[in-house]
């Protein structure tokens, strides 16, 4: 594990006394970056509501995910921050970590990050994700951290009333196009499966019940989107009593943004384009003004061109990196022991060439 750099630091759990520096050094670090305005939003909620939302995070993932954040402190002041989420049972997503300018260079990033792999990802056996821009170098260190990259991700936005926003009515005709109906969700997961590769399938991890949700998961969603002011709409194609397409529009009334997601059965990716162009169409009826943003694995040309044939505009790219629990870890060790088998000086070099 990495030593301690700076002997007045400490990591502590966010504290509600917290929150107002949180914010600065948030839209500090990330400006430019993601959403800023819609993640302060989120910040001042979880500091508005800290009292009643706190004791819930113990029943709620998405309330426990909003205070899965640890702040770097050097005396009373907050020089930096890890928020950590969890996918699933198995699973635990990185999402920021970021430092105060003054306080970079000094190995506190690696010193954070080590504690949180070996006091909660490996004690626990969880899996790890993150996502960190191409053209970041902390990439490399990610790596060095023992992190790989599984895949690459293509961040598209389309501003509204734009002279590139190309708005029509869908060339493509999207027989049995239909909003979800409650029935669907069950057929989801089966959609998913036929959707995404095995071996992405293992990188991200998503189980049944999170396309199934129990009521009271709806009931605190719901709660979720009213805080936020978040609206969400969810179509779906339907062949011969099979889901083929799931399309979800989400919309931040607040801060003008809108979220197009789609999950396409490979079998019917040529209404791609066709369901994009709806997605902007339904969206573009009721706002005249907003940003609409969507992701793409950097995997198929055809994906990129449906996007820019409706005027979206590749501003960001980001790797997937995966670092495997520490019982996949030990099994992967084993396996190329046995189809591989080095000694010696030559060990490490194997292992680092397979990925471990």
């Amino acid at each position: 594990m990495s030593e301690k750099p700076l002997e007045n630091v400490t990591i502590e759990r966010v504290r509600r006394t917290d929150f107002d520096q949180l914010e600065k050094l948030f839209a500090s670090a990330f400006h430019g970056e993601v959403e800023i305005e819609q993640l302060k939003r989120r910040i001042r909620r979880a500091h508005q509501f800290y009292y009643l939302l706190q004791p819930l995070s113990r029943f709620s993932m998405w309330i426990k995910n909003h205070f899965n954040i640890y702040v770097v402190k050097f005396g009373a002041k907050v020089v930096g921050f890890i928020q950590i989420s969890f996918l699933n049972p198995v699973q635990m997503h990185i999402d920021y970590l970021a430092f105060s300018k003054q306080c970079r260079g000094q190995g506190l990033g690696r010193w954070v990050l080590s504690k949180l792999l070996a006091n909660v990802a490996d004690v626990n056996d969880y899996d790890v994700v993150l996502e960190v821009r191409v053209d970041n170098p902390a990439y490399r260190f990610y790596q060095r951290l023992g992190f790989r990259n599984a895949a690459e991700i293509l961040h598209y936005e389309l501003h509204l009333g734009s002279d590139k926003a190309k708005i029509k009515h869908p060339a493509i005709k999207l027989e049995g196009f239909r909003p979800l109906a409650e029935e669907d969700r069950a057929k989801l997961y089966y959609l998913y499966q036929e959707s995404v590769s095995a071996a992405m399938r293992q990188v991200v991890k998503r189980m049944h019940r999170e396309f199934n949700p129990s009521m009271m998961v709806r009931h605190l969603d719901s709660i979720k989107s009213y805080l936020m002011r978040k609206r969400k709409q969810e179509y779906v194609i339907e062949r011969e009593g099979k889901i083929v397409a799931w399309l979800t529009v989400v919309s931040y009334l607040k801060v003008k943004s809108h979220v197009i997601s789609l999950i396409l059965h490979p079998d019917f990716e040529r209404l791609r384009l066709g369901l994009l162009t709806e997605a902007v169409s339904i969206i573009a009826e009721k706002y005249s003004q907003g940003v609409i943003t969507t992701t793409i694995y950097n995997d198929d040309l055809s994906k990129k061109a449906a996007l820019e044939n409706l005027g979206f505009n590749n501003d960001l790219a980001y790797y997937l990196m995966y670092r495997p629990s520490v019982t996949k870890r030990r099994e992967a060790v084993r396996k190329i022991m046995r189809t591989k088998p080095v000694t010696g000086k030559h060990f490490k070099n194997t292992i680092k060439k397979e990925g471990y």
